[in-house]
């Protein structure tokens, strides 16, 4: 790989973390890049310079990620669009060595729009069971989890999450969406007691003075020590193993949270003010898809129309 190649991926990182998309959205965009730039180097080492990659090292690239690394079609098409992203920031640099985006009129995958199913309340027992312990892990897990499906927040929100937006008194959330907007949410009694242990033992941590609500159980390597996104995929796995659950995933908790609201019969202005989309937003038909069947089967058993005739 080449110097120039890091060199400008480094430098779009640096303007990527400025604030203006989430610290979920800069990791999922450099993992894109760092994944394109270590198959490049395998596949091509002779390409080692930005005028040197062409719109048919996407087309490889893409065709390796369906054949080789079997990605689903909504998993390469935010993997094109990273790079697409990062060579957009090249181009547009006055000392940029190219003009043109390579992969600018590379087909975007269309993504199979399958319903999300939603996770059923025995598993979400079965789930924070594994977490019933007292330590530090346990305690901060168990808060995650309940945060998570109380609030169908984003885990990119969660772990933005500074302990300054937390009002327990009040059991309400500050929440930092898309766009940098906020947006306050409320939590349960249940989530806020689990909240308040994790305090207790956030308080005896070494990083205890620090911002995040959420910390890692080690910094990294630039001494922070705010739990990332990537941090929660990975404790949610972990938790499913030891409940014996098939695979699971943090936006899934997001999916569920909009089928209870809507089974509730919350209205979609509801849903989308809480969930921090825009007014007539089709992300809440989305989400809630899953289940709509169901739903609409039992209010129709509710109403029942043929017994009032």
């Amino acid at each position: 790989m080449s110097n120039e190649l890091t060199e400008w991926r480094d430098e779009w990182a640096t303007a990527l973390s400025g604030g203006a998309v989430s610290g979920e959205t800069v990791e999922l965009y450099l993992r894109g890049v760092d994944q394109f730039l270590r198959w490049l180097g395998e596949a091509h080492p002779d390409v080692t310079e930005l005028e040197t990659v062409k719109r048919k090292h996407g087309d490889e690239w893409l065709a390796y990620l369906i054949n080789e690394r079997k990605f689903a079609p909504a998993t390469r098409r935010v993997r094109l669009l990273s790079i697409r992203f990062w060579f957009d920031y090249i181009v547009d640099e006055h000392d940029s060595p190219i003009v043109v985006n390579p992969f600018a009129k590379i087909s975007l995958p269309v993504p199979n729009e399958k319903p999300v199913p939603v996770i059923p309340d025995e598993e979400l027992r079965a789930l924070l069971k594994t977490a019933a312990g007292r330590d530090f892990i346990s305690l901060r897990d168990t808060a995650i989890i309940r945060l998570l499906l109380d609030t169908g927040a984003r885990r990119g929100e969660v772990v933005d999450i500074d302990l300054n937006d937390v009002d327990l008194e009040r059991q309400e959330i500050t929440v930092t969406g898309k766009g940098r907007k906020t947006r306050i949410v409320p939590i349960s009694a249940s989530t806020a007691l689990a909240l308040r242990k994790y305090l207790r033992a956030r308080a005896k941590r070494p990083a205890a003075t620090s911002r995040p609500l959420f910390l890692s159980i080690r910094p990294h390597a630039t001494g922070a020590s705010r739990l990332t996104g990537g941090g929660i995929g990975e404790m949610i796995s972990r938790r499913c193993v030891e409940a014996g659950l098939g695979h699971r995933w943090p936006h899934q908790f997001r999916h569920t949270w909009a089928h209870d609201l809507l089974d509730n019969n919350a209205a979609e202005q509801v849903v989308e003010r809480l969930g921090g989309w825009s007014p007539g937003s089709k992300m809440v038909k989305r989400y809630g898809s899953s289940m709509a069947d169901a739903r609409a089967r039992r209010k129709s058993k509710e109403l029942a129309r043929g017994d009032r005739v």
